[in-house]
């Protein structure tokens, strides 16, 4: 007669299910969520490259900067979107906002501090505009001293992790409409933004420069 299994060799098998569960399961999760958020920033990217480019069509012109999006004008009217010019009019007239002007305050869609990958402070979310997109990507648009216009997005807005090279990633928009990594200063879609992920602390777009170009660099994975 075949007899079934004795107490403790159940408790054992229990046991080492629970050890393999222990040291397989957070690596399962980290690589799933690093897929997931890989898969959100892939989408923003094509986003903000598909509106570079309407803007240029609909100002019928071949340069970034000389469209009206190119403009560093403020708006009439941040809370409603009310702007003719600049990064007001990028955002809200070529994305899809669920929130305007959304930097802080009860509306805000960044959220309140950030880390990079070493966990130390990077800083907090800036820009002369935020918008919450649909999809509930949080982006910043901001113009730096050589005119190139600098984006931060949080491709999560304020859920968690809120950790540069995970879900938050700054970019540039060159003068052709195609996006790079922040830290360029030019607007020649031939001079290249950052090549690493960085991993200074204080400024925000700094701490994310580079790891949107090692994601994309490795097919976008990400492997770090």
């Amino acid at each position: 007669m075949k007899q079934g299994f004795t107490l403790s060799e159940v408790l054992i098998t229990l046991s080492i299910v629970g050890i393999v569960a222990v040291l397989t399961v957070p690596g399962v999760m980290k690589n799933y969520k690093n897929r997931l958020y890989t898969a959100q920033l892939q989408k923003v990217y094509a986003q903000i490259t598909d509106a570079c480019q309407a803007v240029m069509n609909d100002n019928h012109v071949d340069d970034f900067y000389e469209s009206k999006a190119g403009s560093k004008t403020s708006c009439i009217n941040k809370a409603t979107g009310d702007c003719q010019e600049g990064a007001g009019l990028f955002l809200n007239n070529y994305f899809k906002p669920v929130k305007r002007d959304c930097l802080s305050g009860a509306n805000k869609c960044f959220a309140d501090a950030y880390t990079n990958l070493d966990a130390n402070s990077a800083g907090t979310a800036s820009g002369d505009y935020c918008i919450q997109t649909v999809n509930g990507a949080a982006i910043c648009a901001t113009f730096n001293s050589y005119g190139v216009m600098s984006l931060l997005v949080d491709v999560n807005g304020t859920a968690a992790p809120n950790v540069t090279g995970r879900d938050v990633f700054s970019m540039d928009i060159k003068s052709d409409g195609t996006v790079s990594d922040y830290g360029s200063n030019s607007p020649d879609p031939n001079v290249p933004g950052q090549k690493n992920c960085s991993h200074s602390s204080g400024n925000l777009f700094a701490a994310a420069a580079g790891c949107m170009t090692t994601i994309i660099e490795a097919g976008w994975k990400m492997e770090y």
